[in-house]
């Protein structure tokens, strides 16, 4: 599931009656969402979250998952019961 923008990913949330999902705004994130679960929340690659904070700011990738582990996900135990879900594949 893409998305182009955070419009059009509100507009999908608006479809399911899930209004009160919360996202990422700033940053977006928005070529990271890899879908919405069947709970209607947002859920984010990250991978592609790190892809998105090298090639949209021009951080190193190691800055990038540092950038992420302090100012992002941090924060999902704040945004309540209808938070994003951030998908990371171990290898």
């Amino acid at each position: 599931m893409k998305f182009k923008d955070v419009e059009e990913l509100k507009e999908a949330l608006w479809e399911r009656s899930a209004e009160d999902t919360t996202f990422f705004v700033d940053p977006d994130y928005i070529s990271a969402v890899i879908g919405i679960s069947i709970d209607d929340r947002v859920v984010y690659s990250y991978e592609k979250m790190v892809e998105f904070l090298v090639n949209s700011d021009g951080m190193a990738y190691e800055d990038a998952e540092e950038f992420i582990e302090y100012n992002t996900i941090r924060t999902i135990p704040y945004m309540g019961k209808n938070s994003p879900i951030i998908v990371k594949e171990e290898i």
